[in-house]
Protein backbone atom coordinates (compact mmCIF):
# COMPACT_ATOMS: atom_id res chain seq x y z
CA UNK A 1 0.00 0.00 0.00
CA UNK A 2 1.21 3.50 -0.84
CA UNK A 3 2.24 5.32 2.58
CA UNK A 4 3.22 8.95 3.26
CA UNK A 5 5.92 10.00 5.67
CA UNK A 6 5.20 13.69 7.18
CA UNK A 7 5.97 15.39 10.20
CA UNK A 8 3.22 17.87 11.77
CA UNK A 9 4.63 21.45 11.12
CA UNK A 10 7.07 20.90 8.36
CA UNK A 11 6.03 21.86 4.62
CA UNK A 12 5.23 17.30 4.45
CA UNK A 13 2.23 18.50 6.44
CA UNK A 14 0.90 20.35 2.90
CA UNK A 15 0.80 17.22 1.43
CA UNK A 16 -1.45 15.58 4.53
CA UNK A 17 -4.29 18.40 3.89
CA UNK A 18 -4.51 17.80 0.34
CA UNK A 19 -5.03 14.43 0.65
CA UNK A 20 -7.47 14.73 3.75
CA UNK A 21 -8.78 17.24 1.38
CA UNK A 22 -9.64 15.36 -2.07
CA UNK A 23 -10.66 12.45 0.26
CA UNK A 24 -7.54 10.66 -0.50
CA UNK A 25 -6.87 7.59 1.94
CA UNK A 26 -3.20 6.88 2.14
CA UNK A 27 -1.40 5.03 4.78
CA UNK A 28 0.48 7.56 6.68
CA UNK A 29 2.96 7.73 9.41
CA UNK A 30 4.51 10.69 11.34
CA UNK A 31 8.41 11.28 11.17
CA UNK A 32 10.48 12.95 14.32
CA UNK A 33 12.42 15.39 11.97
CA UNK A 34 15.10 15.90 15.29
CA UNK A 35 15.68 12.12 15.48
CA UNK A 36 14.73 10.22 11.94
CA UNK A 37 13.04 7.76 13.46
CA UNK A 38 9.24 6.87 12.72
CA UNK A 39 6.36 6.85 14.91
CA UNK A 40 6.88 3.08 15.26
CA UNK A 41 10.13 3.64 15.56
CA UNK A 42 11.94 2.61 12.29
CA UNK A 43 15.39 4.87 11.24
CA UNK A 44 13.78 6.25 8.39
CA UNK A 45 17.38 6.86 6.60
CA UNK A 46 16.29 3.59 5.91
CA UNK A 47 13.08 4.66 4.19
CA UNK A 48 14.47 7.77 2.55
CA UNK A 49 18.96 8.43 2.17
CA UNK A 50 17.91 12.06 2.15
CA UNK A 51 16.03 12.30 5.48
CA UNK A 52 13.34 14.71 4.21
CA UNK A 53 9.62 14.66 4.47
CA UNK A 54 7.32 14.37 2.55
CA UNK A 55 8.20 10.86 1.57
CA UNK A 56 5.69 8.89 -0.52
CA UNK A 57 6.06 5.59 -1.02
CA UNK A 58 4.25 3.88 -3.70
CA UNK A 59 2.72 0.42 -4.39
CA UNK A 60 5.83 -0.67 -6.71
CA UNK A 61 7.90 0.86 -3.89
CA UNK A 62 8.78 3.60 -6.10
CA UNK A 63 9.73 6.73 -3.72
CA UNK A 64 8.82 10.18 -4.24
CA UNK A 65 10.48 12.91 -1.65
CA UNK A 66 9.85 16.12 -3.27
CA UNK A 67 6.86 18.05 -1.94
CA UNK A 68 5.96 19.06 -5.52
CA UNK A 69 5.95 15.85 -6.58
CA UNK A 70 4.13 14.37 -4.03
CA UNK A 71 1.26 16.89 -3.92
CA UNK A 72 0.83 16.53 -7.63
CA UNK A 73 0.87 12.63 -7.05
CA UNK A 74 -1.81 13.48 -4.29
CA UNK A 75 -3.97 15.85 -6.93
CA UNK A 76 -4.01 13.18 -9.61
CA UNK A 77 -5.94 10.60 -7.28
CA UNK A 78 -8.34 12.68 -7.54
CA UNK A 79 -8.68 14.70 -10.60
CA UNK A 80 -10.24 18.09 -10.77
CA UNK A 81 -10.63 17.98 -7.03
CA UNK A 82 -7.35 19.81 -5.73
CA UNK A 83 -5.80 20.68 -9.16
CA UNK A 84 -7.22 21.47 -12.46
CA UNK A 85 -7.83 18.58 -15.09
CA UNK A 86 -4.83 17.51 -16.86
CA UNK A 87 -4.28 19.59 -19.83
CA UNK A 88 -6.20 23.00 -18.72
CA UNK A 89 -4.02 25.90 -18.25
CA UNK A 90 -5.28 26.18 -14.91
CA UNK A 91 -3.74 23.25 -14.06
CA UNK A 92 -0.16 24.58 -15.59
CA UNK A 93 -1.02 27.72 -13.09
CA UNK A 94 -1.51 25.74 -10.05
CA UNK A 95 2.36 23.92 -10.99
CA UNK A 96 3.63 27.08 -11.67
CA UNK A 97 2.53 28.30 -8.41
CA UNK A 98 3.86 25.31 -6.33
CA UNK A 99 7.26 25.94 -7.61
CA UNK A 100 7.10 29.44 -7.28
CA UNK A 101 6.48 28.67 -3.19
CA UNK A 102 8.88 25.96 -3.08
CA UNK A 103 11.44 27.56 -4.67
CA UNK A 104 11.09 31.29 -3.67
CA UNK A 105 9.02 31.88 -0.90
CA UNK A 106 9.89 28.70 1.37
CA UNK A 107 13.37 28.75 0.81
CA UNK A 108 13.37 32.36 1.85
CA UNK A 109 11.06 32.06 5.25
CA UNK A 110 12.38 28.68 5.89
CA UNK A 111 15.82 29.76 5.42
CA UNK A 112 15.07 32.08 8.65
CA UNK A 113 15.35 29.08 10.22
CA UNK A 114 18.98 28.26 9.83
CA UNK A 115 20.13 32.21 9.83
CA UNK A 116 22.88 31.87 12.96
CA UNK A 117 24.10 35.24 12.15
CA UNK A 118 22.81 38.94 12.20
CA UNK A 119 24.17 39.60 8.62
CA UNK A 120 22.92 35.85 7.26
CA UNK A 121 19.23 36.82 8.89
CA UNK A 122 19.54 40.14 7.76
CA UNK A 123 20.01 38.68 4.10
CA UNK A 124 17.18 35.92 4.25
CA UNK A 125 15.12 38.43 5.62
CA UNK A 126 15.16 40.65 2.28
CA UNK A 127 14.91 37.81 0.51
CA UNK A 128 11.61 36.88 2.07
CA UNK A 129 9.79 40.17 2.45
CA UNK A 130 10.64 40.63 -1.01
CA UNK A 131 8.62 37.69 -1.67
CA UNK A 132 5.64 38.43 0.89
CA UNK A 133 5.39 41.65 -1.51
CA UNK A 134 5.13 40.36 -4.78
CA UNK A 135 2.37 37.71 -3.03
CA UNK A 136 0.54 40.68 -1.46
CA UNK A 137 0.56 42.82 -4.66
CA UNK A 138 0.33 40.10 -7.18
CA UNK A 139 -0.52 36.49 -6.59
CA UNK A 140 -2.97 37.74 -3.38
CA UNK A 141 -4.19 41.05 -4.54
CA UNK A 142 -8.45 40.63 -4.39
CA UNK A 143 -7.74 36.70 -4.65
CA UNK A 144 -9.09 34.54 -1.96
CA UNK A 145 -6.89 31.61 -3.73
CA UNK A 146 -3.70 31.34 -5.51
CA UNK A 147 -5.25 29.69 -8.39
CA UNK A 148 -9.12 30.34 -9.34
CA UNK A 149 -11.40 30.16 -7.20
CA UNK A 150 -11.01 27.04 -5.21
CA UNK A 151 -8.07 25.37 -2.47
CA UNK A 152 -5.71 23.56 -4.29
CA UNK A 153 -2.03 22.18 -3.71
CA UNK A 154 -0.58 25.54 -4.05
CA UNK A 155 -2.57 26.46 -1.30
CA UNK A 156 -1.84 23.89 1.04
CA UNK A 157 1.96 24.48 0.52
CA UNK A 158 1.33 28.25 0.92
CA UNK A 159 -0.61 28.22 3.80
CA UNK A 160 2.09 25.98 5.65
CA UNK A 161 4.98 27.80 4.62
CA UNK A 162 3.24 31.12 5.87
CA UNK A 163 2.86 29.54 8.88
CA UNK A 164 6.08 29.62 9.97
CA UNK A 165 5.76 33.35 10.01
CA UNK A 166 5.48 33.61 13.62
CA UNK A 167 8.70 31.02 14.62
CA UNK A 168 10.98 33.27 12.32
CA UNK A 169 9.45 37.10 13.61
CA UNK A 170 8.20 37.55 10.22
CA UNK A 171 5.30 40.28 10.69
CA UNK A 172 2.22 39.62 8.39
CA UNK A 173 0.63 42.46 9.26
CA UNK A 174 2.89 44.43 6.49
CA UNK A 175 0.99 42.64 3.60
CA UNK A 176 -2.36 42.50 4.28
CA UNK A 177 -3.26 40.39 1.67
CA UNK A 178 -1.49 37.62 2.54
CA UNK A 179 -2.19 37.80 5.95
CA UNK A 180 -6.10 37.91 5.18
CA UNK A 181 -5.67 34.91 2.69
CA UNK A 182 -3.35 33.12 5.52
CA UNK A 183 -6.29 33.45 8.22
CA UNK A 184 -8.97 32.36 5.29
CA UNK A 185 -7.30 29.45 4.47
CA UNK A 186 -6.25 28.23 8.14
CA UNK A 187 -10.16 28.64 8.74
CA UNK A 188 -11.28 26.81 6.12
CA UNK A 189 -13.58 23.49 7.16
CA UNK A 190 -10.92 20.61 5.19
CA UNK A 191 -7.61 23.15 6.56
CA UNK A 192 -8.93 22.21 10.32
CA UNK A 193 -10.32 18.94 9.76
CA UNK A 194 -6.68 18.00 8.67
CA UNK A 195 -4.98 19.73 11.45
CA UNK A 196 -7.42 17.81 13.89
CA UNK A 197 -6.66 14.42 12.35
CA UNK A 198 -3.34 15.08 12.35
CA UNK A 199 -3.20 15.44 16.18
CA UNK A 200 -4.81 11.93 16.64
CA UNK A 201 -1.80 10.32 14.76
CA UNK A 202 -3.63 8.82 11.91
CA UNK A 203 -3.30 5.59 10.05
CA UNK A 204 -4.31 7.10 7.10
CA UNK A 205 -4.92 10.47 5.62
CA UNK A 206 -8.75 10.07 5.59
Amino acid sequence: MTKLYYSASSCSAASFIAAYTAKVSIECELVDTKTHLTSSGVDFYTINPKGNVPTLVLDDGTVLNEGAAVLQWTADQAPGTIAAQYGTNERYLIQQAVNYVGSEVHTSIGGLFRANTDTVRSHVAEGAHRRLKYLNDVYLANHKFLVGDKFSIADAYLYIVLSWSVNVKIDLSHYPAVQDYYHYIGNLSNVIGAHERILTNPATTY
